[in-house]
């Protein structure tokens, strides 16, 4: 169990913040009481003087009436003698010391020019006090001074033109007063220092107790719901902030445990549907790195979900799936580098008994709140069955398409035929001849060139009969650099009886090279065939002509447009749907399968323009294959 540490930073600063608070305001308070102190005992001081120095003075008017000055010389020394006086003088109007407590003083002159008489000499009389603060190397001094007037019964013996007889100066030392005030002093910073530690230390208890310890409690509180412990509650005590806040903290993990509760529960559910799909799903993030995956995909690579997560998807699967590591061919890279749904056909060969397999691979983004894509879902489909079947469909339709050129094939071979035959005849008839007058120098080379013109056209024959036969094979699955152009102008040589039969005009344009193109040749060939026998049948009647031509740019595309009667708006939508035909005996599969086919490596079939009694056409667009194999 962790505990509260004995000293911590918090409970310093408060503490110290707090005593240097109190410490400073008390400071600042005995200083001002000190002073006030210091005052009051300069104004004890000054009065005490003053009454003195009147004493003096009432004694001094009676001794000098008597003409005696015994009893004036012992109050002198009687208050000399005090510790805190320093001297009592009498000065006459010249300042000359007549009498004084000290007798050493007897006949000096003060003059008015010398520091401690311009203290009130540098004033108006007015505004001149009857005591004064005086500062000397060892103290200061109250010096208390009494002018002595010249009254009417002093003129017996003092001349009436003065206004002053002398001066009574009364000087007391104030370095008692100024000890009592440092002993005070150091009482009242010792008492300070003694408050500031037992201030310090009973702030430290105190916020230690009713707060640090409480807000302790309140943090672990918070990290134990943080690592987990959702049922975690704070204790609620008191009636103060830290109440309130542990109150406030109580909420939020009941909200934080409601809402995870609501999270997990929305996560099972997704795993349960994720688990339910038979389709593949595996989630990736920028890294290429397993989120999540359900158990279809685990299942093709014989793994667990908790073995996948984290690992990088390329050697996760190993050699278990043909993944690409090329940029342009893996569509979880394609989709995170256009933000956009990749997909991508997977061939899985037979072997070690098992059967092939055919994966269709959709990888979808996921955006953020910037719109930038940070994970890729990818979809696994096992469309084995359905590519299959489609290989089915393709061998109908290509059956139904040989039909349409059987009459052309029939004519084609037909011609030929005639002419073999007829040389035979010939041959045979000359052979039946009886031997003419010439002899044999003349039958050979007839026979002969019979026999040329025979074995010529029996090629013929075999040609078109190849053609016929190279296009009624099965589409193998492989994908390769093929000669666009030799491949069109192979289906157009096949086609071309059936457009003559028709009486439509059948032209290749265009002999500009063509970069290569990674396609199948048999699909090329079944989708041209399949463009170029709906263009020849657009006609509903004889005339017209069917174009063909190539474009390269970023891509490479077979154009092919006739002018015949056009598609229908309300029928383009449904153009490349599966059993959909305006002909009579079409099955409707033609578009369709060449879409779906030219798909599969990345091409596409499309309707460029169309426009009904104007004609149509159509491209078959393909990526470079320098795109595809990087």
């Amino acid at each position: 169990m962790r505990r509260l540490p004995r000293v911590d930073r918090l409970t310093v600063r408060l503490a110290l913040g707090t005593t240097l608070l109190v410490v400073g305001l008390l400071s600042i308070g005995f200083y001002a009481l000190s002073r006030r102190h210091f005052d009051e005992k300069i104004e004890a001081q000054r009065k005490a003087a003053e009454l003195e120095n009147r004493v003096l003075e009432t004694t001094l008017r009676h001794q000098m009436a008597a003409k005696d000055d015994t009893l004036l010389n012992e109050i002198l020394s009687e208050i000399g003698s005090e510790t805190e006086v320093e001297s009592a003088s009498i000065l006459d109007h010249k300042g000359t010391v007549k009498l004084s407590s000290r007798p050493e003083l007897v006949g000096t002159k003060l003059s008015q020019d010398s520091p401690t008489c311009l203290v009130c000499h540098e004033r108006d009389p007015e505004d001149r006090e009857h005591s004064v603060l005086l500062e000397d190397g060892e103290g200061g001094v109250l010096r208390n001074v009494l002018p002595i007037e010249n009254r009417p019964q002093c003129h017996e013996c003092h001349d009436s033109a003065n206004r002053m007889n002398g001066i009574l100066i009364l000087d007391v030392s104030l370095e008692g007063v100024q000890e009592e005030i440092r002993r005070d002093t150091a009482w009242m910073m010792g008492g300070t220092a003694a408050l500031a530690f037992l201030l310090l230390v009973g702030t430290s208890f105190f916020i230690r107790r009713l707060v640090l310890v409480r807000l302790w409690k309140l943090g672990r509180t918070t990290r134990a719901i943080a690592a987990g412990e959702l049922a975690k509650r704070a204790v609620e005590e008191g009636n103060d902030v830290i109440t309130s806040l542990a109150r406030d903290v109580n909420s939020l993990a009941a909200s934080v445990s409601r809402l995870v509760g609501e999270v997990r529960e929305q996560e099972g559910q997704l795993v349960s549907v994720m688990s339910s799909l038979d389709d593949g799903l595996v989630v990736l993030d920028r890294n290429f790195r397993i989120v999540a995956s359900n158990r279809a995909f685990c299942a093709r690579l014989n793994a667990y979900p908790e073995t996948l997560r984290g690992r990088n998807c390329h050697e996760a699967v190993g050699a278990v799936l043909p993944c690409e590591r090329s940029p342009l061919d893996c569509p979880a890279e394609k989709c995170l580098a256009t933000g956009r749904v990749q997909r991508a056909t997977v061939v899985f060969p037979a072997s070690n008994g098992r059967p092939r397999r055919v994966e269709e691979v959709s990888a979808s983004p996921v955006f953020d709140d910037d719109r930038e894509v940070k994970q890729v879902v990818e979809v696994w489909r096992n469309i084995t069955e359905r590519v299959e079947e489609e290989e089915r469909l393709a061998e109908i339709e290509r059956m139904v398409s040989l039909g349409v050129l059987a009459s052309g094939f029939s004519h084609e071979v037909n011609t030929p035929l005639a002419s073999m035959l007829t040389c035979a005849e010939s041959v045979l008839r000359r052979i039946d001849e009886p031997a003419p007058q010439s002899g044999a120098e003349t039958r050979l080379p007839a026979i002969r060139e019979s026999a040329e013109i025979i074995r010529r056209e029996v090629f013929r024959c075999r040609k078109i009969t190849e053609q016929f036969l190279r296009f009624s094979r099965g589409i193998p699955p492989s994908i390769e650099p093929i000669d666009l152009r030799e491949t069109v102008a192979s289906v157009i040589s096949l086609v071309a009886p059936t457009a003559r039969e028709a009486r439509v005009v059948l032209r290749l344009e265009g002999e500009t090279p063509l970069p290569a193109v990674a396609a199948n040749t048999e699909v090329v060939q079944h989708v041209v065939l399949n463009l170029l026998v709906n263009a020849i049948q657009s006609y509903d009647g004889p005339g017209g002509s069917v174009v063909v031509r190539f474009e390269a740019g970023s891509d490479v595309r077979i154009q092919i447009e006739d002018n015949g009667s056009g598609i229908a708006e309300e029928a383009r939508s449904h153009l490349f749907e599966p059993f959909r035909t305006r002909k009579p005996r079409g099955t409707g599969l033609g578009l369709f399968l060449s879409r779906t086919f030219m798909r599969r490596f990345g091409g596409d079939v499309r309707l460029a323009w169309s426009q009904v009694g104007a004609g149509s056409r159509f491209e078959v667009v393909f990526p470079r294959a320098n795109d595809r194999t990087g």
